[in-house]
């Protein structure tokens, strides 16, 4: 199962405090053409598994999540350096996130997309199978007829707001939840909308970033 960890040799890092004894949550990354990067998450900062499957590839899935769960020795890297390149283009993929959580006097892996706990492995592939298939419908809706592109072009030009305070991050507030909650445009299989509505999330966050910087 190890040759599918994109970790290799030379993207381990030594973290500067004690990692190894987390648990693993697992970040699920879905592309338009239905790649799937599955990452094993120690914190914000470490994780200790990468691959990249598809959707369909259920049983490869369900084996890495079995796999990765039960890791005793972990190998301990990053996001950057685990994908390379590809890190930006993965990082722009729609996401999904399955860690534990408490269910009656134990901890089990919590599923968002019916809202269910499992231990068997055979159901994390089966999930991100759902979830793609739930999310790319809300996609697919929203983009019934061209009203949303005229929206988004829109939000763009008013997070893009000339002579901005620092504070207009406050009052876009409501705009960038919107925005954020809208991921599933991710999916898009049209690559201009796609590329316009990640504007718009860079938008959001260089306001975000902006605001942190002013306010420190």
């Amino acid at each position: 199962m190890e040759k599918s960890n994109l970790i290799k040799q030379n993207h381990i890092v030594v973290p500067n405090y004690k990692v190894d004894d987390k648990e693993v949550s697992f970040e699920i990354y879905i592309s338009p053409k239905q790649e799937v990067c599955i990452i094993g998450k120690l914190d914000n900062n470490y994780i200790c598994w990468c691959s990249i499957t598809t959707i369909t590839d259920y049983e490869n899935n369900s084996a890495i999540f079995q796999y990765v769960s039960n890791l005793q020795t972990k190998t301990i890297s990053n996001y950057y350096k685990a994908l390379g390149d590809r890190y930006k283009e993965v990082k722009n993929w729609h996401r999904m996130q399955i860690s534990k959580r408490p269910y009656q006097n134990q901890y089990l892996y919590y599923s968002p997309v019916n809202s269910s706990f499992f231990t068997e492995s055979k159901y994390f592939g089966r999930e991100i199978y759902t979830f793609y298939k739930q999310e790319r419908a809300k996609c697919d809706y929203r983009l019934i007829d061209d009203a949303y592109i005229t929206i988004l072009k829109r939000y763009k030009s008013i997070l893009n707001k000339v002579n901005q305070e620092y504070g207009y991050y406050h009052e876009m507030n409501p705009l960038i939840r919107i925005i954020k909650d809208e991921s599933y445009i991710k999916l898009c299989p049209i690559s201009e909308i796609r590329q316009l509505y990640l504007e718009c999330l860079e938008k959001c966050d260089d306001l975000y970033n902006r605001y942190m910087t002013e306010i420190r």
